[in-house]
This record gives C-alpha cells, sequence and structure tokens, in this order.
C-alpha cells in the first residue's frame, strides 16, 4: 500500500449505546424467566437504550442517563419520596445483543 495505512473505525460499545435503540446484558445481571426452552430459571435480564439515548430501560422500570463517561455510563432516577438513586455501568461488563 506504499507506506499508507488505511485505518478502519470501529465503533465502540460508548458509541453503539449512545446512538440508542440498542438492546445489551451485563455480565452477571440476571432475572428469573423463562429460558429457551420455556423452563423457569435465571437468564441474564435484557437492557435497552431509548431511541435518543437519554435513558435505559429493562422492563418497565428505567433510569435516566446522567453522563457517557470514558469507562462507564452513569444513572440516576428518583423514588416516590423524592430520594435520588444513581449508579454506574463498566462498558467493559456489557455484551450487546444481536
Amino acid at each position: 500500500m506504499n507506506g499508507i495505512m488505511k485505518v478502519y473505525k470501529v465503533m465502540s460499545i460508548k458509541e453503539q449505546l449512545q446512538k440508542g435503540n440498542i438492546k445489551f446484558t451485563i455480565k452477571g445481571v440476571t432475572t428469573y424467566d423463562r429460558n429457551e426452552n420455556g423452563e423457569w430459571g435465571d437468564v441474564p435480564q435484557v437492557f435497552e437504550v431509548s431511541h435518543n439515548g437519554e435513558s435505559i430501560n429493562s422492563g418497565y422500570r428505567g433510569m435516566n442517563v446522567n453522563k457517557w463517561g470514558p469507562t462507564c455510563v452513569t444513572l440516576y432516577t428518583f423514588n416516590m419520596l423524592g430520594k435520588k438513586t444513581t449508579g454506574k455501568i463498566n462498558y467493559k461488563n456489557i455484551e450487546l445483543c444481536q
């Protein structure tokens, strides 16, 4: 290639999540539900990023995105009494669903 190197940009997990409308699982986070064989047991919990990347939901529960940081996403929510709860999800623990 005569000294010219082509650089292919692979979208990072952070970039894919920020685009929205993507489902993912977190290593070690499970829920009690039916598996692919119809048997009840612990299965990986599936999360979904909203279309605009401003929130992450799982079923009827969800949290708002406070910041897409370099190593993790910071989330927050308020309960019925107004208490703020925060949490972080590290990108290295995320597996994207196909």
